[in-house]
């Protein structure tokens, strides 16, 4: 409390004054180095900052006038007990009776307070409530100074530390103890209380009682896990030393979160061979819109999160090759698992495309590509960096990838589950689908389960009960806050993805051991870029990694992007990715066939399809057991016409046989194509 009296000293202003006059709520101050005066309000005086009285407050301290709510029942019923009998004491009266009430005659305030004294000593004596003359004085002296908490029973509150009488240089042993577990597998207790013992009883300090140590230590722990699982350990470790702090944007696109994490799925890689694959993926803060999410195996690359970007500017079915691949899918998958393509359409459309203001991501290398980088720049996205392993930085993303796990991915077989603990006996022998299968079932189930599931985050203001979700969220915000509809074209698509350089040669370009044409090719043949180096005059080439079926040459001379098709396409099931034909390549390689053109498209197919090799083989019977039998799909024949074409010869002129294949023999039948057993992918089946 802060008070002013008349004629008090006080230092105001940072200059020495006294009161020297008061007219109303109006103080005269006088400079006491100076002789100045100057006037001021009272309510201007008290509440500066600079105020201070020379003199202690005058006022009492009302830090204790609720003490009775802290105390126990016991505690506190003894307290009113004396409270009342000195109350009595100091006023004559007893206080719940106010001043209407006649004062006993042996407390009446006429009497001397000795008499007074006597009298409740008496009474109290009486009774049997313990006390003596020199405590009875000791609870008047209190009350007068501190008021009812002066009445209060010391030992009920008075504060205790952690380390009592310890010795603090062995309080900080143990909490250096403590901050050590961190990294290290998990121990017990009592090897931290014998590290700490030695290390003490070394330094000649005195030690506490093995018991007292368990105390301690337990109080020290606090809510850190030190001695409890090593993954809870290390994720409390990263949490901020400060005050959380949150942020909530009010519109579409105003920040954005990427991420990459190892999903937990064991899936088929083109080798055959099982694996784990990581996802990238950004989501939109404010709406909780998944804007684009890309499966890789193994480690994300520094080109993905570029071709993540253009997806996240540009609706899937103006992705090229995405059709191809959805409809590949939906061949091999049963019917009614992926919706068809008027639904789909739909529920692609009713996904918004939103225009990233800001991007929150982390340090890894697959966000440092020169090509994402420079994109954001172009389009004025600005970039924050979050805090080296701190995921509480990017809590949206993470929350997203738990509802990936348990509303996605553990509905499929080969989930792993997201840690050793829950993992099952072997879920690598479970593994039955394919890169290309998750990527086109997760997408579907971003834009047909994900978008249209209410979320506890998502509400506003006009209807605080009712949760959205993302679709309406975003219709809420966009009809408050309207942003600029905009989508990527085509060529801003192609922009984004992965550059080389090659030259045009008469049979077109050579890209990856593939050759790729276009009519409009013809008249570059042979003919410089005119590039400087890196280009060193080949031309430049993009490429999607995930849809290697075309590419992209851009022609500097009219100014536009040239589409050129693998000249094979028409003999491949489906849209293969970069992971594939490296796949394919390498079997080629071991059966010393080198890259022949009709060797690399029944690769491919097989490995889209029906793998045969050893480890193939294996992952092909494993995926069997859990398939459903259909009629194999015709065989595609790859004719001498078609070699010449890959190869840049010309064509044969006669005995135009369809030619065998090249994979050395086996003794298991042929695998048929994979049709699995499942269910159409739709919120019943993942809640």
């Amino acid at each position: 409390m802060k008070s002013v009296r008349l004629l008090d000293y006080i230092t105001f202003d940072g200059a020495d004054w006294q009161v020297t006059a008061q007219d109303g709520a109006l103080l005269t101050l006088t400079n006491l180095s100076t002789g100045d005066t100057r006037q001021l309000s009272v309510s201007d005086l008290l509440t500066a900052d600079s105020y201070t009285a020379d003199t202690p407050d005058r006022l009492p301290d009302l830090d204790s006038v609720a003490v009775l709510d802290t105390l126990d029942e016991k505690t506190r019923k003894h307290t009113e007990f004396l409270h009342r009998h000195v109350y009595e004491l100091v006023h004559g009266i007893l206080p719940d009776n106010g001043d209407t009430q006649v004062p006993r005659s042996e407390y009446d305030l006429d009497n001397p307070l000795q008499h007074r004294l006597d009298a409740k000593f008496a009474e109290l004596t009486g009774l049997g409530f313990p006390v003596t003359q020199r405590s009875l004085e000791r609870y008047l002296a209190a009350y007068r100074s501190q008021g009812i908490a002066g009445l209060v029973d010391s030992r009920k509150v008075r504060h205790t530390t952690v380390a009592g009488r310890t010795d603090p240089r062995v309080i900080a042993l143990l909490e250096e103890e403590i901050a050590g577990q961190t990294n290290l597998s998990t121990g017990t207790r009592s090897r931290a209380i014998m590290r700490v013992t030695h290390a003490a009883q070394d330094n000649g300090w005195e030690v506490p009682s093995r018991a007292t140590l368990y105390r301690i230590l337990r109080k020290l722990e606090r809510d850190r896990s030190p001695f409890g699982s090593a993954t809870t350990r290390r994720s409390k470790s990263n949490r901020p030393d400060r005050a959380w702090g949150t942020r909530h944007p009010q519109r579409p696109g105003e920040l954005v979160e990427i991420d990459s994490t190892p999903l937990d799925l064991m899936v088929i890689y083109p080798d055959g061979s099982s694996g784990r694959i990581d996802v990238t993926a950004a989501v939109d803060i404010a709406t909780r819109t998944v804007l684009a999410v890309i499966a890789r195996p193994v480690a994300t690359k520094a080109v993905d999160a570029a071709v993540l970007l253009a997806r996240a500017m540009t609706p899937l079915t103006l992705q090229p090759g995405w059709p191809e691949s959805l409809a590949y899918s939906r061949s091999i998958l049963p019917t009614g698992m992926l919706p068809n393509d008027a639904e789909a359409r739909a529920q692609v459309a009713a996904k918004p495309v939103i225009v990233p203001e800001s991007i929150t991501m982390d340090r890894g290398r697959a966000f440092k590509s020169t090509t994402f980088l420079s994109a954001c720049e172009r389009l004025q996205i600005n970039l924050t960096l979050a805090a080296p392993r701190t995921p509480t930085d990017k809590p949206h993303i993470e929350s997203f990838f738990r509802g990936l796990r348990t509303g996605f991915v553990q509905h499929l077989d080969g989930y792993v589950g997201p840690n050793v603990v829950q993992r099952g006996k072997d879920p690598a022998s479970q593994a039955v689908w394919t890169m290309v299968e998750v990527q086109n079932l997760m997408d579907m189930w971003v834009v047909g389960v994900y978008q249209n599931r209410t979320q506890e985050g998502l509400r506003i203001a006009a209807m605080p009960k009712r949760k959205l979700t993302p679709n309406e969220m975003y219709a809420a915000l966009a009809s408050v806050a309207p942003q600029a509809s905009v989508t990527f074209e085509r060529d801003d698509y192609i922009a984004l993805l992965p550059v080389a350089y090659r030259s045009i040669q008469p049979y077109g370009i050579n890209f990856d051991g593939l050759h790729y044409t276009a009519p409009e090719l013809a008249e570059y043949r042979g003919m410089s870029s005119g590039l400087p180096a890196p280009a060193s005059g080949k031309w430049e080439v993009r490429y999607d990694p995930h849809r290697m079926n075309r590419i992209w040459v851009r022609d500097h001379v009219k100014g536009r992007w040239i589409e050129a098709t693998w000249v094979m396409n028409a003999q491949v099931s489906a849209p293969f990715s970069q992971d594939v034909l490296t796949a394919a390549k390498r079997v080629l390689t071991r059966t010393a066939n080198q890259l022949a053109g009709k060797d690399v498209a029944e690769q491919i197919n097989r490995i889209l399809t029906a793998p045969t090799t050893t480890k193939e083989r294996s992952a092909s019977k494993r995926s069997r057991t859990a398939e459903s039998s259909v009629p194999a799909a015709p065989a595609v024949e790859v004719t001498k016409a078609d070699l010449a074409l890959l190869t840049g010869g010309e064509p044969p002129t006669a005995d135009l046989s369809p030619s065998t294949p090249s994979v050395p023999p086996d003794d298991d039948p042929p695998v048929k194509p994979r049709r699995r057993a499942a269910r159409r992918v739709d919120e019943d089946d993942f809640f």
